[in-house]
């Protein structure tokens, strides 16, 4: 993309090459590592980058890549902005490598060489973030700010007819979250249904919240639905997120 191009909602899926990931787990710190994804959270509203590449010489095959510098200036990001053709913004970051005597852009004539910058040796940024057990609010995603798959319809009933949940609550919920719900819907001291109990293990199943209505509210708003190229799925995220596309939960 050119400068002063923008993704649709400044919005796109992103996704990293397996280069990157092994050199961020060789060369930088946890802090570091922080400083880098601030980076490309910053191409979201500015996916041109420092510049668009070229081809210098015979050699460089660099056309439609783009650069930007980050840990300080020290170092490069190499990475592609595009539009696909479902009309969704996509950040494929390539390489990042020291500036001194160009050495990244050495680095990806190496990948477009042999091969390593095909899809299948991509992943989605979310995995990166769970590699580094790191926070995906950087990200804009809100712990509640996507929707799981639904339960299946007799795990619903079986909710509601027990009584330990509402049929609008448990058609909100996933599976595990209804069978922990189930699970501790009962006192263990009384044995008396407890719904509030039901609701409370259900929510902690995978998150912790003191605001369970608001987690309820969001879960039943419209979904982004932009289909991801690289994920071959529509996002699942809230409609007008900002930042990055999601497939998956």
């Amino acid at each position: 993309m050119l400068t002063g191009e923008h993704f649709p909602g400044d919005q796109a899926e992103v996704v990293i090459s397996d280069d990157v990931t092994e050199w961020m787990i060789d060369n930088i710190t946890d802090s570091q590592r922080d400083e880098v994804l601030d980076d490309v959270v910053a191409l979201f509203t500015q996916p041109w980058g420092k510049h668009p590449l070229s081809n210098r010489n015979a050699a460089d095959h660099l056309a439609g890549f783009n650069t930007a510098t980050t840990l300080r200036g020290d170092y490069r990001i190499v990475f592609r902005s595009t539009v696909t053709s479902a009309g969704t913004g996509l950040i494929q970051v390539v390489a990042i490598g020291r500036r001194t005597d160009s050495r990244v852009y050495d680095a990806v004539n190496a990948l477009l060489c042999c091969g390593h910058l095909d899809p299948s040796l991509e992943q989605q940024i979310w995995d990166l973030l769970k590699i580094f057990e790191d926070t995906a609010e950087r990200f804009g995603l809100e712990l509640w700010d996507y929707q799981p798959q639904p339960a299946s319809a007799g795990l619903v009933k079986a909710a509601v007819v027990t009584g330990a949940l509402t049929r609008e609550v448990a058609e909100r919920l996933s599976a595990d979250e209804i069978t922990a719900a189930l699970e501790e819907a009962w006192d263990p001291d009384t044995g008396e249904l407890d719904p509030e109990r039901a609701l409370k293990a259900a929510l902690r199943r995978v998150a912790s919240s003191s605001d369970p209505e608001q987690i309820l509210k969001v879960r039943s708003e419209p979904r982004c639905g932009a289909y991801m190229v690289r994920a071959k799925a529509p996002c699942i995220r809230r409609r007008g997120h900002p930042g990055a596309h999601r497939a998956t939960a």
